[in-house]
């Protein structure tokens, strides 16, 4: 079946439609824009003034996966493989998906993979699981032990459905990680990858049109509720410990908690890369992906901190190397920075801020 031909960016435009100063969502950012490749933006988009009727959708066929029916939707960005029969998810799933990677541009000042992203969204665990075997071999165990979402792995995303909310907050964390798999020639530290990932997963639905999303960063309960109940319990991780975790290392067949509250400090932490002490760590952060983009952060490892650290960098992609070298020298200074940072997102007023989708820093 075949749809719209317009141009993807022509359409994508037509649903932003949005004035500029609208597309600025902090202040401590430029805007990006076409003319100004590698500029880095927290825009979120779009706002509920956008009630264009965007619909991405090139063709759609039949796909069969284990013998159970499905369909394989195309779109300009990614071929979505598809068991779900919920009417509704069916519509807006290829509508997210388009408008995140505009989102994911956005934010990191990179063009949009060369080729179209392969999403799998299975109605069932059991189904996902044996793709997940299928597509992973000997590595099946590790991606096992995720009880609740999907993963992604050399550009290619496996999700499964988990919830209408918490699907779609999946697709947009794992399709980060596909957008970085496919346009990074350097991986990302893996503290900074899986913070931009959960970063990402803040949407509400435009109460303008329905079926699109608006992206606020901040607009992720389960996030906050995590952080905060950390925090109280008295499980909060320093800085300098946070940055050689890894959550591979956190999952276990009985319970993915410890990777819960990994997931919600660096999800703190991104935020922090935006808006912390005024903005003072945004030109590191956008210096981190451009290096990461062209291939030279590894270089820069090598001149700054030895081949040695960078041989460590590339084998686990963990560590204060990359945070000293982008960020701040002073780890321990940015530790105390980074541990009133996340005091005042759980202080008294910030689960308001959270639930209406705006910051809870400087209220």
């Amino acid at each position: 079946m075949s749809r719209d031909r317009t141009p993807l960016r022509a359409r994508i435009g037509a649903a932003l439609r949005v004035a500029p100063a609208a597309l600025c969502a902090m202040a401590i950012l430029s805007c990006a824009n076409d003319s100004e490749p590698g500029r880095l933006s927290a825009n979120a988009s779009p706002p509920e003034t956008a009630p264009f009727a965007f619909d991405p959708v090139e063709s759609e066929e039949a796909w069969t996966h284990s013998g159970i029916r499905g369909r394989m939707i195309t779109t300009a960005g990614y071929r979505i493989y598809t068991t779900e029969s919920s009417t509704l998810l069916l519509r807006r799933i290829p509508v997210f998906l388009e408008l995140a990677m505009e989102r994911y541009t956005q934010i990191s000042g990179l063009s949009r993979p060369d080729r179209r992203l392969e999403t799998y969204v299975l109605a069932s665990r059991p189904q996902w699981a044996a793709l997940t075997r299928q597509f992973t071999g000997e590595r099946a165990s590790t991606y096992l032990q995720i009880r609740a979402g999907g993963f992604a792995e050399g550009g290619r995303a496996l999700l499964f459905d988990i919830g209408s909310r918490g699907t779609f907050a999946v697709a947009a964390h794992e399709g980060w990680h596909q957008f970085t798999q496919s346009v990074l020639r350097n991986p990302l530290p893996i503290w900074l990858e899986e913070g931009l990932g959960a970063y990402m997963e803040g949407y509400r639905w435009n109460p303008s049109a329905p079926e699109q999303p608006i992206f606020l960063p901040w607009s992720n309960v389960e996030r906050f509720d995590r952080l905060r109940d950390l925090v109280s319990a008295g499980r909060f991780v320093p800085l300098p410990e946070l940055l050689v975790r890894r959550p591979q290392d956190l999952l276990t067949a009985y319970s993915n908690e410890d990777a819960l509250d990994y997931y919600a400090q660096v999800w703190a932490l991104a935020h922090m890369f935006f808006e912390g002490d005024g903005g003072r760590y945004a030109p590191g952060l956008r210096r981190l992906i451009a290096d990461a983009a062209s291939g030279d952060l590894y270089r820069e490892i090598t001149e700054k901190s030895g081949r040695r650290a960078a041989q460590i960098y590339a084998s686990r992609r963990t560590g204060s190397t990359v945070f000293e070298l982008y960020f701040d020298s002073d780890l321990e200074g940015a530790s105390r920075l980074y541990e009133a940072f996340v005091a005042e997102i759980v202080s008294t007023g910030g689960r308001d801020r959270i639930v209406a989708g705006q910051s809870p820093i400087g209220r």
